[in-house]
Formats: C-alpha cells, sequence, structure tokens
C-alpha cells in the first residue's frame, strides 16, 4: 500500500548518524579541552571583582532630592514674596513723596534767553546813512583821481553809493547784535559832522588865500565819518547801548550845535557885520557840538531815555524856541540893544525846553521808578540804576542811588 513505510527503508541513515556520534564523542574525549586550561571568564571576571554599580552608587549615597530639597526648605514664593514684602507702589509712591513739579519747578532751569537782535528801525537808519557814506567816498576818489568831466566824476559816488549798503547787508548776516547798527550810524554822523565843523572854523577864520576849499571838505568828511563808523560798531558790539542811547547821543550833538551857535553869535559886538560875527559863531558851534555829544554820552551812562523821553525833549526844544520870539519884539527901536541879543535867551529856553521835555517824558517820574519803568538808567547787562531820590542826612541833605551791579 502507498500510505505505509517500510521501517527498514530509514536504518542506515540512523545506524550512519549513530557512528558518526559515536567517533566524534571517542575523539572529543582523546583531545585535550583549552577551554578549561584558560577559562578568561572565570578566572578575571570583570563584573563581579569592580562592580561599579554597587561599590559607589551615587544614586543612594547623597541623594540630593531628600538631604537637601530646595523646593521645601527655602520656598522663594512663600518665604520672600516680592509683591507682598516690598509693594513699590504703595512704598515710595513717587507721584506722592516727591512730586517735581512743586519741589523743582521748570522755570529755575530754563536756558538762557538767546542774544537780542537789532530792530528794523535801527537797521534801516544805518542803511540809509549808508548810502551818503558811500556817496561821500566817491566824491572823495572822483577828486583825488581829479577828474573833471561830470560823467566820469559821478561815476565813483554812484557805484559806492550802491556798495555800501550791501557792505550793510553782508554785515547783517548773521543779524547783528540790538544797538550795533544805531551805534555805528550815530558814529557816522558824528565824525561827518566833525569834519564840517572844523573845516568850517577854518575856513571862517584864515584869510582867503589859505582857506581851506572843497577838496579839504570832502577829504575831512571821508576819514571822518570812517573814522566815526569804526568808533561806532566798537561801541555798540563792546558796550551794547540801546538805540535810545544812540539816538540821544545824536540829538544832543545837535542841541548842542544849535544852542552853541545861539550863543556864539548872541554875544558879538554890535557893530560886526555878519560876515565878522560868523567866526565866534563857527568856533561855538563846534564847541556846543562836541559839548553836547560828550555829555549826552556821559548821562547815557547813568541814564537811559526812552523814545518817548527824546521826543518830549525835542518837542521842549520847539516850544522853547517859539516860546523865546516874543523877546524880539523888546528890542524894537533905535535906542535898543541889537536884536542878536535875543539869540542868548532863545539858546537858554531852548536849553530848558530840552530838561523839561526829558521831565515830562519819563514814565517812572522824576525820581524813582513807577510801575511801568524800566528803569532810569543802564550800561549793557551788567550796570543799571533803578531810582535816584533825596535823602536826609544829619545836617544837611543827600542823594540815594538804587540799582545793580554785574
Amino acid at each position: 500500500m502507498s500510505g505505509l513505510r517500510c521501517p527498514c527503508a530509514r536504518g542506515p541513515s540512523l545506524a550512519t548518524a549513530l557512528a558518526v556520534s559515536s567517533i566524534a564523542g571517542v575523539a572529543a574525549a582523546q583531545a585535550p579541552p583549552p577551554q578549561q586550561g584558560y577559562p578568561p571568564q572565570q578566572g578575571y571576571p570583570p563584573q563581579q571583582g569592580y562592580p561599579p554599580q554597587q561599590g559607589y552608587p551615587p544614586q543612594q549615597g547623597y541623594p540630593p532630592q531628600q538631604g537637601y530639597p530646595p523646593q521645601q526648605g527655602y520656598p522663594p514664593q512663600q518665604g520672600y514674596p516680592p509683591q507682598q514684602g516690598y509693594p513699590p507702589q504703595q512704598g515710595y509712591p513717587p507721584q506722592q513723596g516727591y512730586p517735581p513739579q512743586q519741589g523743582y519747578p521748570p522755570p529755575a532751569y530754563t536756558p538762557p534767553a538767546p542774544p537780542r537782535k537789532r530792530g528794523a528801525v535801527e537797521l534801516g537808519t544805518l542803511y540809509g546813512m549808508s548810502v551818503g557814506y558811500g556817496a561821500g567816498l566817491g566824491v572823495w576818489v572822483s577828486v583825488e583821481l581829479g577828474l573833471d568831466d561830470p560823467g566820469v566824476f559821478l561815476i565813483a559816488p554812484a557805484v559806492l553809493g550802491v556798495a555800501a549798503p550791501i557792505g550793510v547787508y553782508v554785515l547783517d548776516h548773521p543779524a547783528m547784535a540790538r544797538g550795533v547798527p544805531a551805534a555805528t550810524a550815530t558814529g557816522m554822523f558824528l565824525g561827518t559832522a566833525e569834519a564840517i565843523g572844523i573845516v568850517s572854523v577854518q575856513y571862517v577864520r584864515t584869510s582867503e588865500a589859505n582857506a581851506w576849499g572843497f577838496d579839504q571838505l570832502v577829504r575831512g568828511t571821508a576819514l571822518g565819518s570812517t573814522l566815526g563808523s569804526v568808533g561806532g560798531y566798537l561801541w555798540g558790539y563792546y558796550l551794547e547801548p540801546e538805540p535810545q542811547t544812540s539816538l540821544f547821543v545824536s540829538s544832543g550833538a545837535l542841541w548842542g550845535t544849535a544852542v552853541g551857535s545861539l550863543l556864539g553869535y548872541g554875544t558879538t559886538r554890535a557893530d560886526q557885520d555878519f560876515g565878522e560875527a560868523n567866526d565866534p559863531t563857527s568856533v561855538a558851534g563846534l564847541i556846543g557840538l562836541n559839548v553836547g555829544a560828550a555829555g549826552a554820552l556821559g548821562l547815557s551812562f547813568l541814564w537811559t531815555p526812552s523814545t518817548r523821553q527824546i521826543g518830549y525833549m525835542w518837542a521842549g526844544a520847539g516850544i522853547g524856541v517859539a516860546a523865546s520870539l516874543p523877546v524880539y519884539l523888546l528890542y524894537l527901536g533905535d535906542d535898543r540893544p541889537p536884536a542878536r541879543r535875543g539869540f542868548i535867551f532863545t539858546a537858554t529856553a531852548m536849553t530848558l525846553g530840552i530838561g523839561v521835555g526829558g521831565i515830562l517824558g519819563h514814565e517812572g517820574g522824576l525820581f524813582g521808578t513807577g510801575p511801568t519803568s524800566e528803569g532810569i538808567a543802564g550800561i549793557g547787562d551788567w550796570l543799571s540804576v533803578e531810582s535816584i531820590a533825596p535823602m536826609p542826612l544829619e545836617g544837611g541833605l543827600g542823594v540815594a542811588v538804587a540799582g545793580s551791579l554785574f
């Protein structure tokens, strides 16, 4: 039958396997076993001789979690609660404890005021004076060149008359300080007036052959106006006078010239005609020019008049002259003194009118300063006189002057 296999068919195979196993066993029994003579695994067992895990167990010997528990020993949340222990909002309220607005007011730390700039009126005055100054220099150039042709002669005055205002424009960029243009114009005027006065005195007091003429007048005015302009600029730059001071000095020069000329002509002899009487008149006018300018300049160191006061002074001068006119009626008649003597009274009335005008024009009164006054004297920013008043003394009367220095 096909489903049954004969047992004898596996006999040789089993017998063969048994024979091989027997031969191998005999061979193994006879051969020396190398594994038993030098067993490296048993002689030096590194795992048992030096067990690092058991000899030094870092986890058990020094357990940082149990010995020093930072979470339990020093709980920062509970021990030092910054929100509760030091509340900055409640402990140090900067708004309430140290209010900067009340303790240190900001106006105490404001920066200094910028330098004062010149005004439009004084700059316009300098522009107008510069036109005349440039034209005068041009005339001097043409005279020195000996030009006779009118067309050629007027070229230099025309060119310099335009160039001088351009020079003022350049000088004013950046803008000049307050008072400098007015002082420069005043110096230019005084220098020119001084030169005219000197030439006039020389002309009337010398012979016709030695008298100075037009050429000397042109040279004198060119030199005087130039020196006066430089001096006026330095005066305004270093002493910083107010524009009203420059106006006061110029007015003083004109008042002095008028008063001096009136006094000079009024004191001449009755038998002198005008040609002879003009000699002392010119001399007195030149002296009055210098006395008036110097007096006004010296007075300006103690008193800075306002524009209103100067206007009142001019009005007072005119009123004084007008008030003196009726005196000339008293000279009518043949047996009366010469009418020129009336000029002495006119000069006196004019001087008094100037003084009264200065008193009436002062906003703060004659002595002291009122609520609307800004002081009665000043030199730049370092000296000011605030009040002048009589002061009773033992056995006499004195004057009290109050102000500030520096």
